[in-house]
């Protein structure tokens, strides 16, 4: 027994690190992260390499994410509207031909994302470098014409096409000196005020439509 005032130890040693017939299983351990994680990053660059100059990734939307949590964070969607598409001048086939991803079963619910994403396309087609076909194939009829000698001399490979136009960050306001009615004011009646300003103004406005409703009504 160990002396003094000591913790009781209770040591159980039940892993089973050997898989032998005795045991029912091993552990399983990941002691390859740091080379799994060199690994990706050569597997990334060979796609890169073995794709130019094309980009590594399809040119994707800019969504809003689900539920009232995370709504108000922007992320990558599947794919482009049909609306969107053709506000932008594309049909779904001829878009899937040059690195757009296309999704036929979202829909654009506000004036603004329709915007967004229109704008998104109208930028990626204005720096679009279409490559001929090999073979003298004939390339599929759309409002991009294929390069000729000079555009294809100096051209630059998309890599991160996903995260082009997702990342907004915040302005910070500049500092300045606090006024009278700021260092006066008691922060935590204030917020608690404005709080309860926000959750009963529904309550509030349907009281004062009474009131009027009942101040205009004819009296006998």
């Amino acid at each position: 027994m160990p002396k003094h005032n000591n913790a009781v130890p209770r040591n159980h040693f039940r892993k089973h690190w050997n898989p032998e017939s005795s045991q029912k299983g091993h552990i399983k351990t990941f002691f390859q992260q740091a080379l799994q994680k060199k690994a990706r990053r050569v597997r990334r660059q060979q796609k890169a390499a073995k794709a130019f100059p094309r980009p590594t990734d399809a040119l994707r939307p800019v969504v809003q994410a689900c539920t009232q949590r995370y709504n108000m964070k922007s992320r990558a969607g599947r794919g482009f509207t049909l609306t969107e598409l053709k506000a932008a001048g594309l049909c779904a086939k001829y878009a899937r031909t040059v690195g757009i991803s296309v999704d036929h079963r979202r829909k654009n619910h506000s004036e603004e994302s329709l915007a967004k994403n229109t704008q998104r396309l109208k930028e990626y087609l204005s720096k679009l470098v279409l490559y001929p076909l090999q073979g003298k194939k004939k390339a599929t009829k759309g409002p991009v014409a294929e390069a000729t000698g000079d555009a294809l001399k100096n051209v630059v490979q998309a890599k991160t096409p996903l995260a082009e136009g997702l990342k907004v960050v915040a302005k910070a306001e500049e500092p300045r000196d606090l006024t009278k009615e700021e260092q006066t004011r008691h922060i935590y009646n204030f917020l608690r005020a404005q709080k309860r300003n926000e959750k009963f103004v529904g309550i509030r406005l349907a009281r004062k439509k009474r009131a009027e409703k009942k101040d205009d009504a004819p009296k006998n």
